[in-house]
């Protein structure tokens, strides 16, 4: 399945229960989008699209249907957008994600390879523009293949530059030339000036984090031991059974937590962001350690999938190693 229809999925499975300036960029099936009419009201209403119904969709396409007047989007961006999903059968309206959080989509050789009809229309295009897109093999692989071919005008709201992650042997490089890892000293000298995040435990042994007002992101991945544990050393190819809070670096909030959910979490430390395979390897069982991660280490900013962007901030507690 194509990366972008991936992204979709949710969105098009719960969508399933006039235009102007330079509107002809189109790659893909040839003309399918022609009578596509779009009226823009601003970019928080979804717009009012007209098409001579039936569309013939039998292969991707994707056409710019309303130009606008930001940025051109360039190479390594990410964008961001909403959109509509109408019936290309009918043109009536099946949904929309305006009340929603944007979608982020990375245009990088990623998306050239595995979507290149969207990618060669994104690319270049202004923001604020409205995209005809469609893809009814990836669409019909998702459903059951009685849903009709949905046509998404996309709204690109924004683009910014990506910050991509760091693959395993770019993160493995780094850390044999000692270039992953901050030094001690340079983490307390950050505690000292009270730009480190704070720590606390509640008596069940629930953690929370404060981030300090203003922090910035490391160029490299901190790590802290708030309390030495006694028992096995974990190895980078070891599993680590732990609990865990992590929130964002930039605003605090919590994003993910097995405290919440009542039960510590069991992976193998290859198989999870480079952030923790380095900052959790040759750690103690028992140990409880707290850990910053850049973007490069974590998920990428803006991360895509759901994950969270830009710089976390992790307490993990180690139950136990295997």
């Amino acid at each position: 399945m194509r990366k972008v229809l991936a992204i979709l999925l949710p969105f098009l499975l719960f969508l399933t229960a006039c235009s102007g300036g330079d509107s002809d960029k189109a790659a893909g099936q040839e003309g399918v989008f022609d009578s596509v009419k779009v009226t823009v009201k601003d970019q928080e209403t979804p717009p009012e699209v007209e098409f001579d119904a039936p569309l013939d969709i039998t292969e991707g396409a994707a056409k710019v249907v309303h130009t606008g007047d930001g940025e051109p989007v360039a190479e390594g961006q990410s964008v961001s957008f909403k959109f509509v999903a109408l019936n290309a059968e009918d043109a009536s309206v099946l949904g929309d994600t305006y009340a929603r959080d944007a979608v982020t989509l990375a245009v990088n050789d990623s998306l050239k390879e595995q979507d290149p009809a969207l990618y060669e229309v994104l690319l270049g295009t202004k923001v604020g523009s409205q995209v005809a897109y469609a893809f009814p093999d990836a669409q019909a692989e998702a459903g059951s293949g009685d849903e009709p071919t949905q046509v998404m005008i996309l709204n690109l709201l924004s683009a910014v530059d990506t910050v991509p992650t760091l693959t395993p042997d770019e993160a493995a490089a780094r850390n044999e030339d000692g270039t992953l890892l901050m030094s001690s000293e340079d983490v307390q000298a950050l505690e000292a000036d009270g730009k480190l995040p704070e720590v606390k435990f509640a008596e069940d042994g629930a953690p929370s984090i404060t981030v300090p007002e203003g922090a910035e992101e490391p160029d490299r991945l901190i790590v802290k031991v708030l309390e030495e544990g006694d028992g096995p050393v974990l190895e980078s190819t070891g599993t680590v059974v732990a609990d865990y809070l992590g929130v964002g670096l930039r605003d605090g909030e919590t994003f993910d937590s097995s405290y919440e959910r009542g039960e510590p979490a069991e992976f193998p430390l290859a198989n999870v962001v480079s952030g923790w395979t380095y900052g959790l390897a040759g750690q103690k069982a028992g140990s409880k350690v707290l850990l910053v991660l850049p973007s490069e280490l974590a998920y990428g900013d803006p991360s895509s999938g759901g994950s969270p962007s830009g710089p976390l901030v992790f307490v993990v507690d180690i139950k136990e190693v295997k």
